[in-house]
């Protein structure tokens, strides 16, 4: 039985704030690898695996006892997390950043740096002297966190130049390992995660900088790993293309582990956290950083064309993610059209039970994107029960199974129509909430996670993740019978999600 090595540098470096999108993916992983250590020694689960990180340098090493203990913290929630901070001053904020870079987020990226001083200003645009100075104080607090942290033994040797060894390589992992060149020397069997090829294939929808050093890690991935996993059939086809059409000498096995979605699971007998703003009122919800990739703009059309429409009387538009790059149309839209601030709302940072809560009171989900490699929003809104819009981009509907209506990404007559049927006629998310219920397989992280290790030791064959019965169908299910829930009224109730 060959050694298995897990790198841990994605949750590392995002810190103790919570996780979205390819972090909360490679968390999941890191966090079933820890748990798999602390179970009981039975056949395949006896072999402990062993984690490290990989510096910017693109030298690795294997975690000490301190950061060990902290990666625990860190995947299972136990760490003070950086969140939302409503109705906190700003010394209580800046004293809970503090306290998690002296806990170990000194080693934390830029993201923790941008996500905490949002987080202490209070400026969720990210902008301004307030915001500027409080990313600053923060830099240097990682500083002198770093410089304090206590000394442990030496984590030993490098654990890519274990010929024995399986290792799961991460994104950050994998960016260290291009961006310095390295590649000559490396012994162990290398395996990594293929979130997507959005970056090569639409390079217009992403930052030019992000799509270069995107294309170098690229190249090493199919130069250097033994296996890719993608998290979607969708990825695995534009893999497979990509090595075609690039010559790779030695191609690498491409297996599928499709993604699913972990939040609801992860919630369970957990308590969810109303979000005051929304509590009592009709919304829609789109989880996503905002972007260009991610197609806000088109929503904000169809919200402006049916406000005459429906006056009050529509739901809200609710934004729950934080601003990325690209966005100045959505920007320029939202300046030119002021009928569209009391009927959008725009959240960040939420905690996953705030969330959880957004995904099982809204009306409906909304992902509208235009390139994805896998849609984890869309699955999310199904693994609650909420009917989810999606546009054409073909994972989308692998992730929600075929169960979901599809509109063109520039259709904006068949998004306006859609979401007007959406508003008016309860029967159409009534049938759409049914084929939730009698049609949808969610994929736990366990199995999810369990299936990506497997593959990394080499233990399975690259054959689909799901039955062939989980495929996007293009049969949907008989409607059953389906009864509203009840519309919360009065002041916000705390829920547990059970049974899940």
């Amino acid at each position: 039985m060959s050694k298995l090595y897990i790198d841990a540098t994605v949750p590392l470096r995002w810190g103790p704030h919570p996780p979205v999108g390819i972090p909360r993916v490679e968390s999941a992983i890191v966090r079933q690898a820890l748990r798999n250590n602390a179970g009981p020694s039975k056949g395949k689960s006896a072999r402990q695996v062993r984690f490290f990180m990989i510096n910017r340098n693109g030298e690795a090493r294997f975690l000490d006892r301190r950061e060990l203990a902290y990666l625990g913290d860190l995947v299972e929630g136990r760490a003070a997390a950086v969140e939302s901070g409503a109705g906190e001053s700003v010394l209580a904020r800046t004293r809970l950043v503090l306290k998690s870079i002296r806990a170990g987020a000194a080693a934390t990226g830029k993201e923790f740096d941008r996500v905490s001083a949002s987080y202490i200003s209070g400026r969720n645009d990210r902008r301004g002297i307030a915001y500027q100075a409080a990313k600053t104080f923060i830099r240097v607090a990682k500083l002198v966190g770093g410089r304090r942290a206590p000394a442990f033994a030496a984590p030993g040797p490098d654990p890519l130049l274990d010929p024995d060894a399986a290792c799961f390589i991460s994104t950050a992992g994998l960016h260290a390992l291009a961006s310095s060149g390295r590649g000559d020397g490396i012994a162990a069997r290398l395996a990594t995660i293929l979130h997507d090829l959005i970056p090569l294939d639409h390079p217009k929808l992403v930052d030019r900088s992000h799509a270069r050093n995107f294309e170098k890690d690229v190249a090493w991935m199919f130069g250097h790993c033994e296996r890719i996993i993608t998290v979607s059939a969708h990825t695995a086809e534009t893999a497979r293309r990509y090595s075609g059409e690039n010559g790779v000498e030695t191609a690498p096995s491409i297996a599928v582990s499709r993604l699913g979605s972990f939040l609801k699971e992860g919630l369970r007998h957990k308590p969810l956290e109303p979000v005051p703003a929304l509590a009592g009122r009709r919304f829609a919800l789109y989880c996503s950083t905002i972007e260009i990739r991610k197609n806000h703009l088109m929503l904000l059309k169809v919200w402006s064309r049916l406000i005459p429409e429906f006056g009050e009387r529509l739901p809200k538009l609710v934004f729950c993610g934080r601003w990325g790059w690209m966005n100045d149309e959505v920007e320029a839209y939202l300046a030119a059209h002021p009928e569209l601030e009391s009927h959008l709302v725009q959240l960040s940072d939420m905690s996953d039970a705030e969330l959880g809560w957004l995904y099982a009171h809204a009306d409906f989900g909304l992902y509208p994107s235009r390139a994805e490699g896998w849609g984890l929003g869309a699955a999310e809104c199904l693994d609650f029960g909420l009917p989810v819009l999606i546009s054409e981009t073909p994972s989308l509907s692998e992730a929600t199974q075929g169960l979901m209506p599809i509109t063109g990404m520039d259709d904006e007559e068949g998004w306006t129509a859609l979401v007007r049927r959406a508003v008016e006629d309860p029967t159409f998310l009534q049938e759409l909430t049914a084929r939730i219920a009698t049609g949808y397989l969610p994929i736990s992280e366990t199995r999810f996670s369990s299936r990506v290790l497997s593959l990394v030791a080499g233990e399975m064959p690259d054959v689909p993740a799901l039955p062939q019965s989980a495929s996007p169908k293009s049969a949907l299910p008989r409607l059953s019978p389906w009864r509203p829930a009840q519309r919360m009224e009065g002041p916000p109730r705390m829920e547990t999600l059970a049974g899940t």
